[in-house]
């Protein structure tokens, strides 16, 4: 291997305008390959998912799944129930529309026809807060800021469908509810390219969709919706309808808690350890922010990106990772800190759990799938890492694998990009990494 000096100052030559944590050591030795400033913390970007998969496991446990029960309250006459039906939520991630129909089912299957009451949404899972702390204040207006909620449909989105034909667009969202308005602004192209821009206005119930798309083609795009807990259970009243069932009230959501009465439906989510895997394979910031608040709502009854910081930041202390700040669980927040020392004893600490093969195995594989399938490609070893992006911070993280065993596990954190380090700083990592592989 060439010294740890020429390899960093060889992939990294611009570190004296840039940041750069970075750690690399053989898990068979115990020994440190390449280091520099691995204790010094720096913006994690996506790799904060790494401790948010680690710590739902460890405390949810990679079986359990996340339920959503609808209970009748009140009483019953006949088929008619004089009361409400109660939304009980605990933050599913992956809650979906056909998942709202097979509870419209199974309440039908109960015998009741008719509600004369309100459905009522318990959302007392989480706190009231569903934006993460350190997001910038136009995260929310794009799919992957979308708000983190106890009763969430869709990753609390809708597909926006765009259809042209010769003379026309058509604009479309599902799905749909009272609280989705689109505005569409969109015109048939005359040059043949797709340019099209979606986002929610900012404090608004409105979906606005710009640009043009040519003839014939059809896009699909995700944006966030602003109320998603009522826009949940308006999906839910329309299935209940389209099972002949009469709801007379409205919609309420109540964030304190309810007295629920009978459990008549119930749907479940996938099993933890199948989210953690969609977590880290397509980077996904709901489903990452959902897992870390059931997780503080597991440890502490209170489902707070505050009690989440309290949790993750002591257990990191705890395997002597620190410095460290993690406000939230995607890595999406501004005012998240972690070293590459730190993310590697959380990686270390990981393999030697009950559940370590599956936490492993969740990593995806350079070169083939999620967000690394078009890199480090054609290496002679297999590398599974969780890759990090924001502006002006790229990471990689995981494991280098020979023989079907993790042989090194690595860190490489870099910040304060600006002009042109920010666009090469993917390939100085990938450089990184080959040069790790070649030198063993």
């Amino acid at each position: 291997m060439k010294a740890p000096t020429d390899l960093i100052e060889g992939t990294f030559p611009d570190l004296g305008e840039t940041s750069a944590s970075v750690l690399a050591r053989d898990l068979e030795r115990g020994e440190t390959l390449i280091a520099h400033q691995p204790r010094v913390p720096t913006l994690p970007a996506s790799n904060a998912k790494l401790a948010t998969a680690a710590r739902a496991l460890a405390e949810l446990g990679p079986t359990h799944r996340f339920s959503t029960v609808v209970h009748a309250r009140g009483e019953r006459r006949g088929e008619t129930l004089l009361g409400d039906l109660v939304v009980v939520a605990t933050g599913a991630p992956d809650l979906s529309q056909s998942d709202l129909v097979e509870l419209a089912e199974q309440v039908a299957a109960a015998g009741i026809g008719s509600i004369v009451g309100e459905i009522v949404v318990d959302a007392a899972a989480f706190d009231e807060q569903s934006l993460g702390p350190g997001w910038t204040w136009d995260d929310g207006q794009f799919d992957y800021g979308a708000k983190s909620t106890p009763l969430a449909l869709n990753r609390n989105t809708v597909d926006i469908t765009v259809t042209a034909d010769d003379d026309d667009v058509d604009v479309n969202a599902s799905p749909t509810s009272t609280v989705v308005r689109i505005e569409p602004d969109v015109a048939v192209a005359d040059d043949g390219e797709t340019k099209l821009s979606v986002y929610k206005k900012r404090a608004s119930e409105v979906i606005r969709i710009e640009g043009s798309l040519p003839a014939g083609e059809t896009a699909v795009k995700p944006s966030p919706v602003d109320d998603p807990m009522f826009h949940a259970a308006s999906v839910f009243k329309s299935a209940l309808e389209q099972k002949g069932i009469d709801v007379n009230g409205w919609i309420r959501v109540e964030s304190g808690g309810v007295d629920a009465g009978e459990p008549i439906a119930r749907v479940e989510s996938a099993p933890v350890a199948t989210l953690v895997e969609h977590t880290l394979h397509r980077s996904d910031n709901f489903y990452a922010e959902q897992l870390a608040r059931a997780v503080a709502r597991e440890v502490s009854g209170d489902g707070s990106w505050a009690v989440w910081e309290d949790h993750v930041t002591g257990f990191i202390d705890k395997l002597g990772g620190g410095p460290v700040r993690l406000r939230d669980g995607s890595g999406l927040s501004r005012y998240n800190l972690l070293s590459a020392h730190g993310v590697v004893s959380v990686l270390e600490w990981s393999r030697t759990q009950p559940w370590g093969e599956r936490f492993y195995e969740s990593l995806p594989r350079a070169g083939v799938e999620g967000t690394v399938a078009t890199r480090l490609e054609g290496l002679p070893v297999t590398v599974r890492a969780k890759t990090g992006t924001l502006t002006g911070a790229r990471a990689l993280s995981g494991f280098v694998d020979r023989d079907g065993q993790p042989q090194i596990v690595f860190s490489c954190l870099l910040s304060s990009l600006t002009d042109a380090h920010e666009p090469a700083a993917v390939d100085r990592i990938d450089a990184f990494v080959r040069e790790l592989v070649s030198a063993r």
